[in-house]
C-alpha cells in the first residue's frame, strides 16, 4: 500500500510531539544566561566556602539535594543542614576555585563537569587540593539553579 508523502510527515510530527521532541522550552530558557547563572553559582559556592559562610553555601542546594563525597556515604540536604555549619570553620579554607569545563542545559535540568582547587589549613600548614566534580543542577520555580546531586573527588 502506497502512503502519501504528507501522511508520512504527519505521522512523524505526531510521533515527535508524543515523544516530547521538538516541543518548545519554557520562555525563560536561554542557554547563555543559564550557563552564566551556573558559573555564578560556582563562584558563590567558592566564596562561601572560603568565608566559612555555611548559610549562603546551603542556599545553593535544592531541598532534595544529595552530596556524594569521596570515602563517605551520600548525604541528603537535611544532613548537610546539620553538619555543614559545624564544619565551616573560619580560616580552614583560604582559597578555592571551581572551574566548570562543561555545562549542558536541558530544560529544567543541567549538569556541570569540571575541576576545583583549594588551599586548606591543616595542623598550621597550607595544603593544596585539587580534584574534579560532576553535578546535576535543577531549575527552581523562580528560575534559579540549585545543586540537586553533587559528586566529587580529589586527585590526591
Amino acid at each position: 500500500m502506497r502512503q502519501h508523502r504528507w501522511t508520512n510527515c504527519a505521522l512523524a510530527a505526531c510521533s515527535a510531539v508524543a515523544l516530547g521532541v521538538g516541543t518548545a522550552l519554557p520562555a525563560y530558557a536561554d542557554d547563555a544566561a543559564d550557563k552564566a547563572a551556573i558559573r555564578g553559582l560556582w563562584q558563590t559556592y567558592s566564596a562561601a566556602r572560603v568565608e566559612a559562610d555555611a548559610a549562603t553555601w546551603l542556599t545553593l542546594w535544592d531541598a532534595e539535594g544529595i552530596q556524594m563525597p569521596p570515602g563517605s556515604p551520600a548525604r541528603g540536604f537535611e544532613v548537610l543542614q546539620e553538619s555543614v555549619p559545624k564544619a565551616f570553620v573560619p580560616g580552614a579554607v583560604t582559597a578555592m576555585e571551581i572551574e566548570p569545563i562543561d555545562i549542558e542545559v536541558a530544560g529544567d535540568w543541567a549538569f556541570a563537569r569540571g575541576v576545583y582547587s583549594s588551599t586548606r589549613m591543616r595542623d598550621g600548614q597550607e595544603v593544596q587540593l585539587d580534584g574534579k566534580f560532576l553535578t546535576i543542577l535543577k531549575r527552581q520555580d523562580d528560575g534559579a539553579w540549585k545543586i540537586y546531586r553533587d559528586c566529587f573527588n580529589s586527585n590526591d
